[in-house]
């Protein structure tokens, strides 16, 4: 099984807990590519020696970032390694004919078997629909649903770049890195989800779906959704972490980010991360603001409300 990831130093541990979530539950040799343009050859070993239990190789793949200047969006949410997966076309060995990209905000909950050996046909990359099937042009800003026009009069389903499954003997013959620039160039780099717009723009006419349920599936949406670990655990083949990360301390949390706890449980990194949850968790004040925040928002709409209802009594009288 290929597969490839995006990352930077500090999503190295994250990397391992989503490699492993993909090694525990697909006991098949992996090749998995890094995408980077930070790690050095002591972190590769530290990978590697990290998933030393299972059949997995790690091949990093260096990237220059100057190949993205500041035309290029990125911000905290969106970062410079975001891009890279645009460059794996022309990087990748020319024996990868298929590969599955994957977030590293994610966990492999099941075997992927099934999904990786799809047959592509014509078709260039098999995904789900963004933001688990809650994803309405009304959604998207003006210029997004300017740019997919054509599409959506198509009926177009917008798909989500965290979990692809590519087609590269027929992406290699179509497209290169300039195609993804020229696109962008198009948009006059106003992106709302940079690279993710630009896959959906250059390749919407040639998507197969596979069910966001089982393998792409939004933890906070399926939680919305009333999916509980138990549900989670036994159904959903990928979770995706979209969003606030489990790891993530200034946040709400609930049940399904067990399960990336219990994987995470199986790598060396496991105390590190828990002890610098729990110390970050036990100071910030995030919650205790959006709650301040709702009370004096709630006295505000009181105060309102007696008002209004003092008015309503007068009126009453008068009349």
């Amino acid at each position: 099984m290929n597969v490839a990831t995006a990352l930077n130093k500090k999503y190295i541990r994250y990397t391992v807990v989503m490699l492993t979530s993909l090694c525990e539950n697909n006991p098949v040799h992996i090749d998995a590519y890094l995408l980077n343009s930070e790690l050095d050859s002591e972190d590769i070993i530290d990978i590697s020696q990290s998933l030393s239990n299972y059949d997995i190789d790690i091949i990093p793949i260096e990237i220059d970032p100057q190949k993205f200047d500041d035309k290029f969006p990125k911000d905290e949410q969106w970062s410079i390694e975001m891009y890279y997966r645009l460059l794996m076309g022309e990087l990748l060995p020319s024996t990868v004919d298929r590969i599955l990209y994957l977030d590293v905000d994610i966990i492999v909950n099941k075997s992927l078997e099934e999904f990786y050996n799809l047959d592509f046909g014509d078709i260039e990359i098999f995904a789900t629909d963004d933001r688990s099937g809650n994803n309405a042009p009304s959604t998207y800003s003006r210029k997004h649903n300017d740019m997919f026009k054509q599409a959506y009069d198509h009926g177009y389903r917008y798909f989500n770049s965290g979990v692809m499954l590519m087609n590269f003997e027929l992406l290699r013959s179509r497209y290169s890195f300039q195609t993804y620039v020229d696109a962008m160039e198009k948009w006059n780099f106003e992106m709302d989800a940079p690279d993710q717009d630009i896959l959906n723009w250059v390749h919407w006419r040639n998507i197969g779906y596979v069910d966001y349920k089982i393998y792409d599936y939004f933890s906070r949406v399926a939680h919305q959704n009333k999916v509980s670990y138990k549900t989670a655990k036994e159904q959903i083949a990928i979770i995706h972490f979209s969003g606030t990360k489990p790891w993530d301390y200034c946040n709400f949390h609930f049940d399904i980010e067990k399960i990336w706890w219990e994987y995470a449980q199986m790598t060396p990194y496991y105390d590190e991360i828990l002890e610098e949850f729990v110390e970050k968790a036990m100071i910030d004040t995030t919650i205790e603001k959006y709650f301040i925040e709702k009370i004096e928002t709630n006295n505000k709409l009181k105060e309102t409300l007696n008002k209004t209802m003092e008015l309503v009594k007068i009126r009453a009288k008068l009349i």
